[in-house]
């Protein structure tokens, strides 16, 4: 394989100069399909077709970052229901001893964790440092562009400064068969103290604006699809409908109709109303039924009430004084 390759910019799915791009059910080097439980992850807002990504120059940052820490770091993306979910990872991207022997019994603890945290990590949207549910140290860092999740930075695998058997008693480690063989490649591991890594997540959020600023990873222009949505989402306080949604990206109500569906798995309608009341779940924390009705783009205080309790099977009065309960 030459040492040198042209300036790549969109995504490609083939082995190059040692950039990783893998499709991950296993810990080699292998690209293949992810396995079904990628499902539980969080969506990405565009498909990896509508990315536009500097692999090299981003493979050069995850680089810098894995042999300066000598920690394993990745940019991810593309995770999709039942599809793929693809990383540019950098010189240290294979997974630790520690990780490969605890998933080889104890991987839906690891599926769970990393589900749980896409999800916190993309509603903060800022650095979220955690301890796995295995007793490891991660971070992951949401990127954003125009709005739109587009992946995550990725630092992990680090070892904390607890004895292991405190670890192994906290995330009930003991119900692995080689839990000695655990506790042996724990200690072997290098220690990053707690402060560093904040000081690394720091880093991290650091060079993603260098990223976002540079445009490294851009969003193609050419599918109209995608702006239904951001139409949507940008105009969820106003009357909007299939027609208006059409004359926004400059196609035909058909266009609109079919397309939508085929590309989303539900009408324009039902993504519209569903996102409506989404919606108007977080404002009715902050104000009153008829207010909320009025900023959610609904005609009228029956309407939306009607709405909400088919979609959420309880009225908007019975969803606040559940919330002032828990309060």
């Amino acid at each position: 394989m030459p040492s040198s390759l042209p300036r790549v910019r969109s995504v490609v799915f083939v082995p190059f100069a040692g950039v990783f791009i893998r499709f991950y059910d296993s810990f080699d080097n292998k690209q293949t399909k992810s396995p079904s439980w990628v499902k539980s992850f969080r969506t990405m807002d565009v498909n990896r077709e509508e990315l536009l990504i500097e692999v090299e120059e981003i493979k050069k940052i995850m680089d810098l970052l894995s042999n300066l820490f000598a920690i394993r770091t990745a940019f991810i993306y593309a995770i999709e229901d039942e599809r793929y979910t693809n990383e540019i990872a950098g010189n240290n991207g294979d997974y630790q001893d520690y990780c490969k022997l605890i998933q080889s019994e104890l991987k839906h603890k690891c599926i769970a964790c990393d589900r749980d945290k896409f999800k916190e990590a993309s509603e903060k949207k800022k650095p979220l440092l955690y301890m796995c549910y295995n007793g490891l140290y991660e971070m992951f860092l949401p990127l954003f562009v125009e709005n739109s999740l587009v992946g995550y930075l990725h630092f992990g695998q680090v070892r904390a400064e607890h004895d292991f058997k405190i670890i192994a008693l906290k995330y009930s480690l003991y119900e692995h068969s080689k839990v000695k063989e655990l506790e042996v490649i724990y200690n072997s591991m290098n220690v990053i103290a707690k402060e560093k890594l904040i000081l690394i997540s720091d880093l991290f959020q650091k060079f993603s604006e260098i990223i976002l600023a540079n445009k490294l990873i851009k969003l193609k222009k050419a599918q109209p699809e995608y702006y239904l949505k951001k139409y949507v989402e940008e105009n969820l306080d106003r009357p909007i409908d299939v027609k208006s949604a059409a004359e926004f990206i400059g196609r035909s109500p058909s266009f609109v109709t079919h397309k939508f569906k085929t590309v989303y798995g539900q009408t324009f309608h039902e993504y519209l109303t569903h996102s409506r009341v989404g919606h108007s779940k977080k404002l009715l924390k902050r104000y009153s039924i008829a207010e909320t009705f009025q900023l959610c783009g609904f005609n009228n205080r029956y309407h939306f009430s009607k709405v909400f309790k088919k979609i959420e099977g309880i009225t908007p009065h019975e969803y606040q004084l559940g919330i002032s309960i828990e309060i």
